[in-house]
């Protein structure tokens, strides 16, 4: 009777990994796109504060030097750091009072093919005062 039973769930295993490696492989896979997606909005927010905070500096007196400078370090800061980001384009709004980054890009990542939508977009935008860096820099700390 004992060999009877061995015999029949001898293949169990095997049934088992063909069900369950394809949903592990899937969790993985889908896990390392949402860190690249994470990383990427952390680095854009990042880089769109800092793009601010350098075109609110005092040593501008007019909002073109103001606009060049935060136009110029938005650019050079998201150089080659981002992972699934495409078609990133980057708006820089200076007034008399504010400085604003806005960073806008697809996300480059076959899991919208899953949740039906073409295309994941992400769009991030920071503001820092101007000439008051000193002051908001204090209240910070």
């Amino acid at each position: 009777m004992r060999y009877i039973l061995e015999k029949r769930e001898a293949g169990y295993f095997t049934v088992e990994a063909a069900i369950l490696l394809p949903l592990v492989t899937m969790t993985m896979v889908f896990m390392i796109f949402l860190s690249f997606y994470c990383y990427d909005r952390c680095m854009l927010e990042q880089c769109a504060y800092a793009a601010a905070l350098r075109g609110s500096s005092n040593r501008f007196g007019s909002s073109d030097e103001a606009y060049e400078e935060a136009s110029r370090v938005a650019k050079q800061l998201v150089s080659e750091k981002l992972f699934a980001v495409k078609e990133l384009t980057s708006t820089v709004r200076v007034s008399g009072v504010m400085v604003t980054v806005t960073y806008e890009c697809t996300v480059n990542m076959p899991v919208g093919d899953l949740i039906g939508e073409d295309l994941i977009t992400l769009k991030v935008s920071k503001s820092f005062p101007r000439n008051k860096t000193v002051a908001v820099l204090r209240q910070l700390i």
